[in-house]
């Protein structure tokens, strides 16, 4: 008997393409804390085709994200190579692209700032656009176009303040994210009067086992 995987029937491939399509809205939009019979309703197909496809969210959720991660990553290596002749440009485009990440997709957003869930495939491009960040702000630093005394754990702070921000004003005040990180912005160009604590061990452990 064979083993080989059949391809699916037309109809079969057209609703799974429903399905990720309609999750793909429905995470972005609400985030990780939805069910199947949810996706299942908004992409138009039973409960039971969802299962047949997909056993939890989690699954689908990291079906739907692999993706857009290859993208994120493939930008971020895009801006790293900016870096080299526009530094501050690259590293504006950056903050902002991070931030503008977070603020239309919240699954995506969730994942981003969690160790847990994602596919083997998202973590290696979250990997990827995580090196590809370090050079970006080693290229920025060195070119004197961020202060001497940032930190690339210091975007991570970034993205957790974003997170809380966005939960409390992305009804009210949509586009507030944008000013925080325009604020944000200046503040990590513009060298501060004295010393700042110094980051988290957690986090510079982190960076040196990336980097080597």
């Amino acid at each position: 008997m064979s083993t080989e995987k059949r391809p699916l029937r037309a109809d079969a491939e057209r609703n799974r393409q429903a399905i990720v399509c309609a999750a793909g809205s429905v995470l972005a939009q609400e985030g990780s804390e939805v069910t199947l019979e949810h996706i299942a309703d908004v992409a138009g197909v039973g409960v039971g085709t969802i299962y047949r496809r997909f056993s939890s969210v989690e699954e689908l959720m990291g079906v739907v994200l692999e993706e857009k991660m290859r993208r994120y990553a493939e930008h971020t290596e895009q801006l790293a190579q900016q870096a080299q002749m526009h530094p501050w440009e690259a590293f504006r485009d950056y903050v902002m692209f991070i931030l503008e990440q977070q603020a239309t997709d919240a699954a995506f957003s969730e994942v981003l700032l969690s160790t847990r869930g994602g596919t083997d495939l998202f973590h290696e491009e979250l990997a990827r656009a995580f090196r590809a960040s370090v050079q970006l702000v080693d290229r920025a630093r060195e070119a004197g176009a961020v202060r001497a005394d940032f930190h690339h754990s210091d975007l991570l702070l970034l993205q957790h303040a974003a997170r809380g921000l966005l939960r409390g004003t992305q009804r009210s005040a949509p586009l507030a994210w944008k000013r925080f990180g325009e604020y944000m912005l200046q503040a990590f160009r513009e060298q501060g009067t004295g010393p700042l604590t110094p980051p988290s061990e957690i986090w510079t452990r982190t960076l040196a086992a990336e980097q080597h």
